[in-house]
Parts: structure tokens; C-alpha cells; sequence
């Protein structure tokens, strides 16, 4: 079992990562008995809702609310459903959610638990590669706007995050393939050790061994807690962790959450941001193609070759990460080091969509 401390004060937690942890949850827990509502979607829970219930049996009586599977689930709709759930079981401020699932269940049972009684404590136990890398760290909890992604939220951190990736093995390809693009974007951010292993990593760790599965989630893990711990509200630092994400939001919102999945988005985005990178000079030739290399290298991804660039300008002029006016990209300066330029231009953006389309579909043609 590896830990992970997040070091926030009062607000601190440890994410605790291993195969087999889900049935030491009792153990591993930071909350012991009490009233609690467990979130989950309807393919998780047929898949692993009977060990959830057992290990979380030590808690006492609970009540159970599904959503629907996919990012269409983080919705005011949904979100209120969860609401009424919380009063129903007559859940008070020392109540407890319990968010077992991916990225969406998390996002939205964390925002449901930051937004019912001014905020009461939330558990997670992530069951994708993309929510132990990604969503599991900092706190970020919301919905989706139609006319954004994430737009809707707050940082409410949790209690603690418990990630077994022997629940992987259930998981899709695909969804593999989504977490690993993640992890390849925390060690292009501040882990070159981990960006290397990442880039000669058959897609989705498919046949890794246990433990190298484990280290690279904890490395990813690691490389997100020490940003956190330093700009837990994103001031500043924190932008960095968005690598990708600007054009990736963009790419997810025009498409309606139906294309692309998150992961694959991302993906698609760091490509953008490391040709502009390269049209700024930032980013040598060799480091461009290694790092563009390592993204393809992922698995297929969704086309964007079909999509309006002016409906993908306007996204992107909507991301919530812009500040008075202005868009921030997070661009690559080498593997292992990035910065948040803050002048990037529309005509840049635009010449950066066109690159990662001219490699598709070179890549189509091959």
C-alpha cells in the first residue's frame, strides 16, 4: 500500500492507493460510524456494489442513490436529486457521503456534500484510472453548465480517498486509455521519470505488473498533492495542473460530453498547447515530437477534424480559469517544466486546432 498525504492544515487528508484496499476500508477509514448516503452510478454498483456495501457495512445503515452513467450526470437536475436523497435520510452536518465511482460521481456527490447544510463530510472511493489520478486531489467538486464544463462548483476537500485499482480491471479500455492520458500529463508537468515511463507504457497500463500500476498512480498522485498543498484554491501554481484542459474543456463542451471522454479531450488539448509552445519557441523540435509521440502513443482518440474552430473559439473564451478577459494557457517548456502564459492569442489557439487536426488525419491515413 503506498499513502499520499495532503497537506492542508485542518483540511488535510490521505489518499491511500494499493490492490485489495477495498476490503480494508474499515481500517483505512477517517470517519468512523455514522448516518450516510452512498452516490454511485448504476454500472459501477452492478459491478462492485455488493464488496462496497460490506466494507462499508463498519458505518452503519445507509441509503443508496444511482445516477445515470456519463458527464450528462453533472447537472442541476441531478445534483438536485441528491439534495432531496440527503433529506430523505435525514442527513445532518455530521452526516457523511460516500462517492463511489468515477470522476463524475465524484465531482458531483462532492459538490452535493460542499453544498447541503453549508457543507458536510464526503468519503471517496474512486473505481476509474482517471478519478484516482485526477479527481481524487484538491477538492474540486462541481457540475457542468450547457455552455461549459465545470462552471458550477466549488473546493470542498474530502474526508479521505481510498483507491483500489484491482477495480480497474473491470474497467473498459477506453476508460483505461482516459486515466493514462492524466497521468502522462502530471509527469509532463513536474515528472520526467514519469513522463518517460508513460510515453513507452502500453496504452492504459495494459499488462503492467500490480506494483507498477500502483507507483504510477502514486507518482501522478504526488505530483498533484504538492501543487495543492501550495495553491489549494487556485491563485496561481495551481493553474498548472490544467495542462490541456483549455482546449480539452472546449473540445468536451462543443461536442456535448457525447465525443470525447475526458482523458481523450486532454489528450487532444496537450497536443494544442504544446504547438503553441513550439510556435513561441518554448519547446524544442525533438521535445514537440516526443511529447506528441507520447499522446498518440495513448490509443485512439475522437476526431476534432469535423468540429467548428469558431464554436471551439468561443468555448474556450468561456473557460472559468479566464481572468479579466483573458484566457490562461498552461504551455510546456520542456518535459518535466510548464508555465501559465497569459497573452496567448486567438490566432495562436487557432494555428495550434489546426495542428492537432493536420496530425489526425495524417495519422488517419497511415
Amino acid at each position: 500500500m503506498l499513502q499520499i498525504d495532503v497537506d492542508l492544515g485542518p483540511r488535510s487528508y490521505t489518499v491511500s492507493i494499493g490492490h485489495g484496499l477495498l476490503s480494508r476500508i474499515p481500517e483505512l477509514s477517517p470517519v468512523s460510524r455514522r448516518p450516510h448516503v452512498i452516490v454511485s452510478d448504476s454500472r459501477v454498483w452492478a459491478l462492485h456494489g455488493r464488496r462496497v456495501e460490506r466494507a462499508l457495512g463498519f458505518l452503519g445503515p445507509h441509503q443508496l442513490v444511482l445516477v445515470p452513467p456519463g458527464e450528462r450526470s453533472k447537472s442541476r437536475a441531478a445534483l438536485a436529486r441528491l439534495h432531496d436523497a440527503f433529506l430523505e435520510a435525514e442527513l445532518r452536518r455530521d452526516g457523511l457521503v460516500v462517492a463511489v465511482g468515477g470522476g463524475v460521481v465524484g465531482d458531483l456527490a462532492g459538490f452535493a456534500a460542499a453544498t447541503f447544510m453549508r457543507g458536510v463530510d464526503w468519503l471517496l472511493l474512486p473505481t476509474t484510472l482517471l478519478a484516482m489520478v485526477d479527481s481524487s486531489v484538491g477538492g474540486k467538486v462541481g457540475i457542468n453548465h450547457p455552455l461549459g464544463k465545470n462552471l458550477i462548483g466549488a473546493f470542498h476537500q474530502p474526508a479521505g480517498v481510498i483507491a483500489d485499482p484491482e477495480l480497474l480491471e473491470t474497467l473498459p479500455a477506453r476508460q483505461r486509455r482516459s486515466g493514462a492520458y492524466e497521468i502522462l500529463k502530471c509527469g509532463l508537468i513536474a515528472d520526467v521519470d514519469l513522463f518517460e515511463g508513460m510515453a513507452t507504457a502500453p496504452p492504459g497500463l495494459a499488462g503492467w505488473d500490480r506494483p507498477a500500476v500502483d507507483g504510477a498512480i502514486a507518482a501522478a498522485v504526488r505530483v498533484k498533492a504538492r501543487v495543492v498543498e501550495r495553491d489549494e484554491r487556485e491563485g496561481g501554481l495551481r493553474r498548472v495542473l490544467n495542462l490541456g484542459h483549455t482546449v480539452g474543456h472546449a473540445l468536451e463542451a462543443v461536442t456535448r460530453y457525447r465525443r470525447f471522454t475526458h482523458g481523450e479531450a486532454v489528450g487532444s488539448g496537450m497536443i494544442v498547447a504544446a504547438a503553441i509552445a513550439r510556435g513561441r519557441g518554448l519547446l524544442g523540435a525533438a521535445s514537440y515530437e516526443r511529447l506528441v509521440a507520447a499522446v498518440e502513443r495513448g490509443g485512439p482518440r475522437p476526431s476534432a477534424a469535423d468540429l467548428d474552430v469558431s464554436e471551439l473559439m468561443a468555448a474556450v473564451g468561456r473557460d472559468k480559469k479566464a481572468l479579466a478577459g483573458h484566457v490562461h494557457f498552461v504551455l510546456p517548456r520542456g518535459l518535466g517544466r510548464v508555465l501559465v502564459a497569459g497573452d496567448v492569442t486567438r490566432a495562436e489557439v487557432r494555428r495550434g486546432i489546426r495542428e492537432l487536426v493536420r496530425r489526425e488525419r495524417r495519422s488517419s491515413r497511415r
